[in-house]
């Protein structure tokens, strides 16, 4: 008995099932799911899509279409075709889903036999021995009896849809095959009672039994294969019946074999590395070995176009080699489907022009039942002979697969999760993660690793860490491979990253699949630059792995090497970046790796290298060389593959139009052997004309495009058959490459440039056969013209690619014509202007430059429309001088959004109280009907409201409302997921007032070890450290809505002592924690971006925005005391620097220290900078007409002394510094009385008081370094009363 799920019900005799159960022989739904992902991948794919259109259409015709309720690509038959305007359209019949859909012809392509393998899914029932009755009124008898009809009732086919559909259980029994479908006793279950439909259906007189020798026609399956009917159930499982493989006719194998279509099956088989079995080339992963394709057919449906044109063209030869052109399951309608062809052309076909001639017709129809029949009872098993097109269909993902480049020792490839070396345990928790199997890549690169050996692996995708992890923890698993190490605490393995970010990510990976495996106890490692740090680093009891960056393992390895002395296994994780930015610490650690596995005691333990990545490096053959043992090279990218095998790169700069001439010239070269020189074309024209000029200049040449596909064979003849000491030229079109198959080309010239470093790719690995690395060379003397070699012809048009080729040079050790970089520059300065629209390159606003210019999307210029400040009211930012900031939101270390504070007029307080106000009258608070992206509308959040702007809405499935709103907080900077319904309306009044969030940079700090993103362990830090708290800073510049500052300080006011202390500042705080290091240049760098962009409108007003004054009256007021706290923090800066070791110029240095007499006014301004000064400490005291200044200087030259009514400015110079003291006095002084002297080498500066009597204090504002002098205190207490309270500086 069978459990069956019913799809459709037509009738009694035709209803549709999906047989149930987990029957060895049955089909599970999930290889219906697999089939359903490999045919939306493969015809979906540009490629394929036009290569697999059928020539023809007919009524039953096995197709593939696509359906748009599914949004999927679904096998189907063809019921009948209906002509229309601009297509034809066909009624089909979905074998898998038992639905008919209208399909245009242009969604119909032709059904490749490799997803033919699994049988329908859908099965066709019918209820056996049971046929419908009618009422038959005899009127001449005058009587009525039921007698058999040859249809059913509708009441009678209303009624066994109702049944169906009450039931919770249907079960069938079969007994018969009719035709296309298979006969069954039917019971189903309704309210736990179980009632067999044919009985129910006679007992209620809608139908009636009849002999089953009367319905039987299995005369033909009783004569071959002794099939009885009563006993069918027991001998066939009715899972294997209808297979929908067909019958190869007789004509088709003929007609394969005349025209010599066998040997273009057995050409396009060729695989792309040879020795690779079950690996199939793009074509021949989707050819059979029975391509059904009627050569006569073709030609007999237009005599005339066949007698103009003696060839058929390469695109149509694609779409009957990679599958059938049509299947004669039915003969009947036929027209031509190609989507070149229109309707209306199709239908004006006379008689004579039948695609199919008469005969052939008969033929098929006299054939047609023996094709059902040895359909439905096909003896080929399911899935024999190892991996069946099927699955190599699903490694397709656009269309091409990519060759296999195993370069370096054979290896067999592991093409499912179960042929793969991994542990079971491992397995399964792929499995429930979903993993689709082992990628191209990861076939050949598991195997190696999963024995021990050195792999290199290189691949598009060898940013993966699944490249390595699954063997890798599989190795682990085995324990007794490890057991002579020392039984000490230390890792087994280390994977090396070249950042953090890429480290963390491993590191996740590595938890979610070590989870089944014996605990791991895996670590993250990353060490700053304190030296404590290092030393007391402590790794997990039976940690076994560490994840960490080149860096951090080298401090750690510096203090701790006796931690490493277990490691057996060393990952290089991007292996290219490894050695691009830290070639030194990654050789230093390969060393210290090469010294301990050299130990005796671990002679039986494994000692492995594994390194990954995407591109070729040039040390990535020292690597191998040097401390790899005898690895294996698994090269998928046939452009690294290329570096790899040391191919010599050219490259000619030539106009568009002399292209034919620098070709010639560049065949005109003789070497001393033979040459096999492929040319590469973009066009069937360009092919032409190139044969055409290199056969004119008296060399040999071939060519081969997609018009000359019957050329293949004589083509591929001729190029075997070169005599030594004779060259051979072919110039080809890309397309021709996976038909040919050519692997032992010397020279590659790319006369038209690849449209893709794909085609790039496949052009190189034409001269496959003559790969060689470095340490497979002998001597530059032996090697002579052996040197496989790609000329390239650069020319104007190919600007676009002119600097990927750069790139590409540049890692080849190619010679790079000068002209090249000339090219390139323009190029790169043509893209820059391009992006002028574009937003500052974050890296470049951070930290003062860009990695790699040449591939950032953004800009790296200022633009003067922009990128000026924006106003926050009345005023734009402040472009220079003092502030106070609040940080609102921190997005790292160094780069916040927070709020500039007036200490005058708070314009954002100001509306913050109005809308809280507002807003308490719950009135007020109307939720938005209908939103708007980048409408403003109010938010509460806790106890207070802000102003919100909409960026995203994320739309619900089933309704047209949004499930969430992505929200910025436009006066704080941050962003957040937020509900429709707390959005509320916002009055206009609260709209008036622009955004208040600022973007603040801190400047001169950047990463430590190259990174260019603050590790997340400092940024927790500041955060939690100035988050909301209010800040002082200095302004070095303004662009847009960024405002850079150097330096930032936490500012406490003691007030009972009038002074204020610095808490701490922000840029030496990233310093102490070790993770941050000096970026002198990082101002410099802004100040020569600010001067090209030419914004300032003279010299003046530069220097004044790059080297801010003292005091400037359009900055925000900030306190005396404040803006000296502001200016000490430079030598706690230096002091940090030289604490945490990182490297400070002396200039640098000097200028930290400097004090810019914030309390003063400069004494002039000119064109030329202000001069920096350090400010002298100076001592005072009274009597009762003078008060006298001791300034602390001893050996001064050049001193000068300026007095003024309430002023006196002291200037001079001690060695190579300057010194300025301009202060404001609280009192007036007499000028022509005062005085300044040099006593025991210290200048004394006397002044005469206007008023007799006591200063209560000397200065009109504070100023740190001017205090009282205590020892020239008197004690005597009329003085001390008349004298008033202390004296403050």
């Amino acid at each position: 008995m069978l459990e069956v799920l019913v799809l459709k019900v037509e009738d009694p005799d035709c209803f549709w099932v999906v047989i149930k159960g987990y029957s060895p022989f049955l089909d599970h739904e999930v290889d219906y799911q697999k089939l359903n992902s490999a045919m939306n991948d493969f015809y979906n794919s540009r490629h394929q899509n036009t290569e697999v259109k059928p020539l023809i259409l007919e009524e039953g015709q096995v197709c593939v279409v696509y359906c748009q309720e599914l949004k999927s690509w679904c096998r189907a038959v063809i019921k009948s075709i209906v002509p229309s305007a601009d297509h034809y359209l066909a009624k089909c019949f979905l074998v898998d889903f038992a639905k008919y859909i209208p399909v245009k012809s242009k969604n119909i392509r032709v059904a490749v036999e490799s997803f033919m393998q699994l049988p329908y899914r859908a099965k066709k029932f019918r209820l056996h021995c049971t046929k419908p009755v009618t009422l038959h009124i005899d009127f001449c008898e005058d009587n009525a009896e039921i007698v058999p009809a040859k249809q059913w009732d509708s009441a009678a086919v209303q009624y066994f849809q109702n049944v169906l559909k009450a039931t919770t259980q249907v079960q069938a029994k079969l007994c018969a095959v009719e035709g296309d479908a298979f006969e069954v006793y039917l019971y189903v279950t309704i309210k736990n009672v179980k009632v067999c439909v044919n009985d129910d259906l006679v007992a209620k007189n809608f139908a009636c039994y009849v002999s089953p020798t009367k319905n039987e026609h299995l005369a033909v399956e009783k004569a071959r294969f002794s099939i009885k009917s009563e006993s069918f159930s027991s001998k066939l499982n009715p899972a294997l019946t209808l297979w929908p493989m067909l019958l190869q006719r007789k004509d088709f194998q003929e007609t394969k074999n005349s025209h010599g279509f066998n040997f273009l099956a057995q050409s396009v088989q060729h695989t792309w590395c040879k020795g690779v079995v079950g690996d199939l080339g793009p074509a021949a992963a989707v050819l059979d070995k029975d391509v059904k394709w009627n050569m006569d057919s073709v030609r007999d449906s237009s005599k005339k176009k066949s007698e103009q044109q003696q060839c058929v063209s390469l695109k149509d030869v694609n779409k009957c080699v990679e599958s059938s052109v049509y299947w004669p399951i039915k003969r009947g309608i036929t027209i031509y489907a190609d989507p070149d062809v229109s309707a209306a052309s199709a239908l004006s076909q006379k008689p004579n022009e039948k695609p199919l001639r008469l005969a052939e017709k008969k033929e098929c129809d006299e054939k047609n039942s023996c094709v059902k029949l040895l359909q439905f009872l096909n003896p080929d098993p399911l899935r024999a002979g190892g991996i069946s097109d099927l699955q190599q269909l699903q490694k397709l993902k656009s269309g091409m697969q990519q060759p296999v480049m195993v370069l370096r020792n054979k290896i067999e490839p592991c093409l499912t999760i179960d042929s793969s070396p991994l542990s079971e345990d491992l397995k399964k928790t792929l499995q429930r993660k979903k993993f689709p199997g082992p990628s191209h890549t990861e076939s050949y690169s598991w195997p190696p690793i999963a024995r021990g050996c050195d792999v290199v692996v290189i691949s598009h995708c060898g940013n993966d860490p699944l490249l390595y992890l699954p063997p890798l923890l599989t190795m682990l698993q085995m324990g007794g491979c490890y057991k002579s190490l020392p039984s000490r605490n230390g890792p087994l393995v280390i994977i090396v990253c070249p950042g953090w970010k890429k480290a963390q990510l491993t590191f996740e990976l590595l938890g979610d699949y070590s989870m089944t495996s014996r605990p791991l106890h895996p670590m993250f490692l990353t060490i700053g630059l304190h030296k404590d740090e290092a030393k007391n680093m402590k790794l997990p009891r039976g940690c076994d792995v560490i994840v960490t960056t080149p860096h951090s393992l080298l401090r750690l390895l510096a203090y701790q090497s006796l931690l490493f002395l277990r490691l057996c296994h060393l990952v290089l994780d991007e292996v290219e970046i490894l050695f691009s930015e830290a070639n030194e610490q990654v050789f230093a650690i390969l060393d210290n790796f090469k010294k301990n596995v050299k130990m005796e005691e671990r002679e039986s333990a494994p000692r492995q290298i594994i390194a990954v990545g995407v591109h070729w490096n040039r040390h990535i053959e020292h690597l191998m060389r040097e401390f790899m043992s005898d690895p294996y090279v698994v090269i998928t990218a046939p452009e690294e593959a290329a570096l790899y095998g040391n191919v010599q790169q050219v490259v000619h700069l030539c106009l568009e139009c002399e292209k034919t001439s620098t070709l010639l010239q560049v065949l005109d070269f003789i070497p001393s052997r033979a040459q096999k020189t492929l040319i590469f074309t973009c066009s069937v024209a360009e092919t032409e004309i190139v044969s055409k000029v290199v056969e004119s200049n008296s060399i040999f040449c071939l060519k081969m495009h997609k018009e000359m596909a019957f050329d293949l064979k004589s083509v591929l003849e001729q190029w075997k058959k070169l005599n030594s000491g004779s060259d051979i030229v072919l110039a080809l079109t890309d397309d021709c490459i996976p038909l040919l198959a050519i692997t032992d080309a010397t020279r590659v010239i790319h006369f038209s440039f690849p449209s893709s470093p794909k085609f790039f790719g496949g052009r190189l690995y034409c001269m496959s056969d003559h790969f060689e690395s470095l340490t497979e060379q002998g001597s530059p003397a032996e090697q002579g013209d052996k040197k496989p070699k790609s000329v390239l012809l650069l020319t104007e048009k190919n600007a676009g690619q002119a600097v990927g080729v750069l790139r590409y040079l540049e890692r080849a050790d190619a010679k790079i014509p000068l002209e090249l970089y000339e090219f390139t520059a323009g190029v790169l300065e043509a893209k820059e202007d391009k992006k002028a629209r574009r937003s500052l390159c974050p890296y470049l606003k951070a930290f003062g430059f860009c990695k790699d210019k040449r591939i950032c999307p953004d800009r790296h210029h200022i633009n003067p429309e922009m990128d000026m400040p924006r106003k926050l009211s009345n005023q734009a930012l402040p472009a220079f001088g003092y502030i106070k900031i609040i940080p609102c939101y921190i997005s790292n270390a160094t780069n916040y959004f927070g709020r500039i504070i007036d200490k005058h007029v708070d314009l954002y307080a100001t509306l913050n109280a109005e809308m809280n106000e507002y807003f308490k009258d719950s009135s007020h608070k109307t939720t938005v009907e209908k939103l708007k992206k980048f409408g403003l509308y109010g938010l509460e959040e806790k106890t207070s409201f802000h102003r919100v702007q909409v960026l995203e809405m994320t739309q619900k499935e089933d309704s047209w409302a949004p499930s969430s709103v992505l929200v910025k907080f436009i006066d704080e900077g941050r962003t957040g997921l937020v509900a429709p319904d707390q959005l509320l309306d916002l009055p206009e009044n609260f709209s008036a007032l622009p955004p208040q969030a600022v973007e603040f940079i801190v400047c001169r700090v950047k990463p430590t070890d190259g990174e260019m993103e603050w590790n997340p362990k400092v940024t927790r830090y500041i955060h939690h450290k100035i988050v909301g708290k209010l800040h002082d800073a200095k302004v070095v510049l303004a662009l847009g809505n960024t405002v850079w500052i150097d330096s930032m300080v936490h500012v406490t006011k003691l007030v009972n002592l009038r002074t204020s202390v610095v808490d701490y500042n922000v840029r030496a705080e990233i310093l102490s924690m070790g993770m941050g290091i000096d970026n002198s240049e990082h101002v410099e760098e802004l100040k020569k971006l600010y001067k090209e962009a030419k914004m300032p409108t003279s010299e003046e007003d530069l220097n004044q925005t790059l080297t801010p004054p003292s005091a400037s009256p359009s900055s925000p007021s900030v306190s005396a005391e404040d803006t000296t706290c502001l200016l000490e923090v430079h030598q706690e800066d230096c002091g940090t620097e030289r604490e945490t070791g990182s490297e400070t110029k002396s200039e640098n240095s000097t200028s930290e220290t400097l004090s810019e007499n914030p309390g003063d006014i400069p004494i002039s301004r000119t064109s030329q900078p202000p001069l920096k000064s350090f400010h002298p400490q100076i001592k005072w005291f009274q009597k009762d007409d003078v008060v006298v200044l001791k300034i602390r200087l001893r050996s001064i030259k050049d001193y000068k002394c300026k007095y003024y009514q309430d002023r006196v400015v002291f200037s001079a110079w001690v060695g190579d510094k300057f010194y300025l003291a301009d202060m404001e006095l609280q009192a007036n002084i007499i000028k022509e009385d005062c005085k300044c002297i040099i006593i025991n080498d210290e200048p004394v500066v006397t002044l005469a008081k206007e008023k007799r009597g006591s200063w209560c204090r000397l200065l009109q504002q504070k100023n740190p370094n001017v205090t009282f002098d205590f020892d020239h205190w008197e004690e005597r207490d009329e003085e001390r009363q008349r004298e008033g309270p202390l004296p403050e500086g």
